[in-house]
């Protein structure tokens, strides 16, 4: 049995890439299917457009992924509508990410929140943001980085139903 090189890649860095799974949400490739866009947020919400740019001092521009994930479930006030937080796995492009994500202080929210964000890329950071619902985008992500401790993303969870658990 021969395994086609270009049919994934893999990153051990990635929590994301789990051996032997099926990756959620997996990045479009050769191979691949491509990822479902995400629902979109309540209308009422301020959506902000978030951009990072990653290159070496060289000019060279740097592969690699971002995940990024709200730190709670959080509440619109107007619709009821209660956002629960998944991580989001954002594929740096030619050096460049760019980002749709809900303001996170928000008057329409029952309360403020914060992100998670793991750069999977060389000389990644792990660090946590607050975007703004007044502000004029789009905002470059790492000027929105907040004094706080990082809480980290967690690799989802693979759930396995056996006869015995009541599956199939």
């Amino acid at each position: 049995m021969t395994i086609d090189p270009n049919y994934h890649t893999y990153d051990p860095n990635d929590p994301y890439n789990i051996p032997g799974w099926t990756a959620v949400n997996q990045l479009p490739g050769p191979g691949t299917l491509t990822a479902n866009p995400p629902a979109p947020f309540p209308a009422d919400l301020a959506v902000q457009t978030v951009v990072a740019t990653y290159m070496t001092e060289s000019g060279q521009a740097l592969p690699g992924s971002v995940l990024i994930q709200a730190d709670r479930r959080y509440r619109d006030k107007v619709t009821g509508n209660l956002v629960v937080p998944n991580a989001r796995r954002l594929k740096v492009v030619n050096g460049a990410l760019s980002v749709d994500l809900p303001a996170s202080d928000d008057p329409d929210l029952d309360q403020p929140f914060v992100y998670s964000v793991h750069e999977v890329l060389p000389g990644g950071r792990k660090f946590m943001i607050s975007v703004p619902h007044n502000a004029t985008g789009p905002l470059r992500l790492h000027d929105l980085v907040v004094d706080m401790d990082y809480q980290e993303i967690q690799p989802p969870r693979i759930y396995a139903l056996s006869p015995s658990a009541g599956g199939f």
